[in-house]
């Protein structure tokens, strides 16, 4: 393949992940596949290099919410943009969220996650009506369920969103609420 033809490649997947093409952001693999050719996966790469040094990066999560195993993975997963690092309070700022609708979030998350990755939909609306007024609570709720932030999974068992596996780190995120420190050795 040509400098000329990667460049075009790389082109064209930035445009298809960039752009909503779905009500839900995101691309198939099947998709970049049919737009990029069977070498797809070697496009993307290049491009999670150039958007790297933008801060940016391709998020890979499969229909299960993991990393894809091998190339049928690939073929399912749906791929995404996001933040390389978690972003800037001037990045939030801009976002649209409050500071209490993401406290609000992490704290949704963080109990989801201690309890094994799903939780009843009564506990959640405790938990946000003992700090903030009950209407409020309800309607932070179901942003973030229409966000996909949150989803409901059987027996009215909150769980935890395709958005929140892509946008956020959940393991950083237990580490920070947890108090863990990384990266120092003694």
């Amino acid at each position: 393949m040509s400098e000329a033809e990667l460049r075009a490649k790389l082109k064209r997947a930035a445009h298809m992940l960039f752009f909503r093409i779905h009500s839900k952001p995101g691309v198939k693999g099947w998709e970049l596949k049919k737009g990029l050719g069977k070498n797809y996966i070697q496009v993307i790469e290049l491009l999670n290099k150039e958007l790297e040094k933008i801060g940016l990066k391709v998020r890979v999560i499969s229909q299960e919410g993991e990393e894809p195993k091998d190339e049928q993975g690939f073929l399912y997963s749906s791929f995404f943009i996001t933040f390389k690092d978690p972003p800037d309070w001037p990045e939030i700022r801009g976002s649209g969220w409050r500071i209490d609708e993401m406290a609000a979030l992490t704290a949704c998350l963080s109990l989801i996650l201690s309890r094994g990755g799903k939780i009843k939909r009564k506990e959640i609306d405790e938990l946000l009506e003992r700090k903030i007024p009950s209407w409020r609570a309800r309607a932070m709720i179901e942003r973030f369920f229409r966000m996909g932030y949150l989803s409901l999974g059987e027996e009215d068992e909150v769980i935890i969103g395709w958005r929140s596996r892509v946008e956020i780190d959940l393991q950083k995120l237990m580490t920070l609420l947890l108090g863990k420190e990384t990266g120092r050795t003694e």
